[in-house]
């Protein structure tokens, strides 16, 4: 006797993760400000690459037009097209990975957008971004498409939530790490500076530099005493490492960074003589030395 259970059958897009660059968080938040008036979100197209592992690496992003009205979605398909041309020819590495919009949920318009990305790659990635800091968080959130079937007979498709993160490669993590730690001490407090100057910066990446290097040491001394398995990968990574430092004492070192170091406090110096001497000139310029009778 044959079963007359149904059976509904998800459709596996592959992805797993997506990992976003801190670049396309900056793009989304840029586009959201410069919106036009009364537009409650915008939408993007996202790009990077898919790895075999199933995550998604979204490394760049660009702003896409469109237009909503009722329950109406339209797009720019022609810009769309010459934009993804255009970063085509600048980065031929990075490939059409799905599409970005601001808010906090999906709706009906958001399938009609994603079945048009799904025209345009295969296995599109959502990426919903709250850029009104709604819950007071820089929230975001992935989605893929799952359609559902009854043999070869397609029914509906819906939002999957996937893990999504934020990882920055080495540059970004420089700049974040400098973003961060400019930023006010405390709320409110109007004396604390902006900036940090270049000593300031100079001195905190030494700090770093050196709070890495007694826990490397501190690791490496545990692994030659048995207390903790060393591996291997981490050990061809720290020999490459110091395979690119130059041989020299500390007497040596000691000079150069000293030398270094008085080469940047000259630059400052003339920066800050050149900026003075342009207020002064500037000054003198606004000066009104014509005869009066």
């Amino acid at each position: 006797m044959e079963s007359t259970d149904i059976f509904l059958g998800g459709e596996d897009s592959g992805v797993r993760e997506v990992q976003v660059s801190p670049v396309v968080l900056f793009n989304v938040l840029d586009h959201f400000i410069r919106r036009t008036e009364g537009k409650k979100r915008v939408i993007g197209t996202l790009l990077g690459r898919f790895s075999t592992s199933g995550t998604v690496h979204v490394t760049d992003s660009f702003p896409l037009p469109h237009s909503e009205s009722g329950d109406e979605v339209a797009v720019d398909t022609d810009y769309h097209k010459n934009m993804y041309d255009l970063h085509k020819r600048v980065n031929s590495t990075e490939e059409l990975v799905g599409w970005y919009a601001t808010g906090t949920e999906t709706d009906l318009k958001s399938v009609i957008i994603h079945e048009f990305y799904g025209r345009e790659c295969v296995n599109p990635v959502h990426l919903l971004v709250d850029a009104e800091l709604s819950s007071e968080r820089f929230d975001m959130s992935a989605f893929v498409s799952t359609a559902y079937k009854i043999d070869d007979l397609a029914l509906s498709s819906e939002f999957r939530s996937i893990p999504v993160c934020m990882k920055p490669d080495k540059a970004e993590k420089v700049g974040l790490d400098v973003l961060f730690k400019n930023r006010r001490r405390e709320e409110g407090d109007l004396s604390s500076p902006v900036m940090a100057s270049e000593l300031e910066n100079l001195e905190k990446s030494m700090e770093r530099l050196l709070d890495l290097l007694d826990t490397i040491g501190k690791n490496v001394d545990a692994v030659v005493a048995g207390e903790v398995e060393g591996d291997v990968t981490t050990g061809r990574f720290l020999a490459e490492t110091l395979t690119m430092v130059p041989r020299m004492n500390a007497a040596d070192f000691e000079r150069l960074f000293g030398d270094n170091m008085r080469d940047l406090l000259m630059v400052a110096y003339l920066c800050k003589l050149t900026q003075t001497q342009l207020i002064v000139a500037e000054k003198l310029l606004a000066v009104d030395t014509s005869p009066k009778y």
